[in-house]
């Protein structure tokens, strides 16, 4: 197990839970290294002291590595990749894996990824299960399951976002806050969302029926109306970029089927717009809305991410051999 954004959210719910329990923390942190898994982040020690060593961790008995490594950044195209060799470096050592970073229903949008992973997998005899909150749960198994209410489903909306001002992380750095928008490779970014974000839009269709003719996104921008202030950013002045809106959606014949809004933006506090609406509509018979409030909290950003991940062990261990996906298994309840 890694130890970034989702992990200490990981190790917190791992330790405090009787059913599941760490045996090694891996991470090339140096300031990390030695230090009790738990402990470096203020919650009670577990005894595990967080290693550099891959290896040995793999080696040590075990039922599922989750792994939370970061996205490999290719400075020539600026994309950032999922790491699907430290999936199969898992998988190899003959322990089921369990991921958040994107790869989620790869069949469709990086088919050569998929079957690296798959082929590994079923030669260990393991599984490999990518679990997270989006794509994910909240898009797309809780609008799948919401869609149980409904009879006729003629249309499927979800919409959500997150406030970035104090995010830390590297990746963020994409969205280019504070920088000149008509300098800033707008065209790149929109790829890279799609490439992150999409494979929702492509589970919700094909499990509900829906055969796209198309899919395709757009990309907003949106300038600060005046200056602010942020802690992962420093001074955002106003006329530079503190805000994007993608949408992404299948169609069918010209209509919008099913569609995933995404707003990436800073101070959302201070500046409505865009909007961060974290609602899932569904148009058919009835036509339901739902909102899902505090989904992506300031303080604890990265739990609601973690949570899925931790949550979905047991139905990680007992599933088949090979690629699964979440929504295959039987229904994933909490961890007690």
């Amino acid at each position: 197990m890694g130890i970034r954004q989702c992990r200490p959210a990981a190790v917190r719910m791992i330790g405090e839970r009787q059913s599941v329990k760490l045996v090694a923390a891996a991470d090339n942190d140096p300031n990390k290294v030695g230090k009790d898994a738990a402990g470096l982040f203020g919650f009670p020690r577990i005894g595990v002291p967080v290693t550099d060593d891959i290896d040995a961790a793999l080696a040590l008995d075990a039922d599922v590595v989750l792994v939370y490594t970061p996205l490999r950044h290719n400075p020539q195209t600026s994309a950032f990749t999922p790491s699907a060799e430290d999936m199969v470096k898992v998988l190899n050592a003959k322990k089921n894996c369990i991921t958040t970073i994107p790869l989620y229903y790869s069949q469709v949008t990086i088919p050569d990824l998929y079957k690296l992973i798959d082929d590994a997998a079923l030669k260990n005899g393991v599984t490999f299960m990518p679990s997270s909150l989006l794509p994910g749960f909240y898009a797309s198994q809780l609008p799948l399951y919401l869609c149980n209410l409904v009879d006729h489903v003629d249309e499927l909306t979800v919409q959500s976002g997150e406030d970035d001002q104090d995010n830390t992380s590297s990746w963020v750095q994409v969205f280019g806050y504070g920088m000149d928008p008509d300098k800033f490779p707008q065209d790149k970014l929109k790829a890279g969302i799609a490439a992150y974000y999409i494979a929702a839009v492509y589970e919700m269709g094909a499990r509900l029926g829906f055969k796209f003719d198309n899919v395709k996104g757009s990309h907003e921008v949106f300038t600060a109306p005046h200056d602010l202030h942020t802690k992962a950013f420093g001074l955002v002045k106003a006329g530079t970029m503190m805000g994007h809106r993608f949408i992404m959606s299948g169609y069918i014949d010209g209509e919008k089927k099913v569609s995933l809004v995404y707003v990436h933006k800073i101070c959302d506090d201070v500046v409505k717009e865009p909007a961060i609406d974290n609602h899932i509509y569904i148009a058919g018979i009835p036509t339901i809305d739902v909102e899902v409030q505090n989904m992506i909290p300031l303080d604890k950003s990265y739990v609601t991410s973690a949570a899925p991940s931790v949550d979905v062990i047991p139905q990680c261990v007992n599933a088949q051999p090979g690629y699964q996906h979440v929504l295959d298994q039987p229904t994933m309840l909490p961890l007690v």
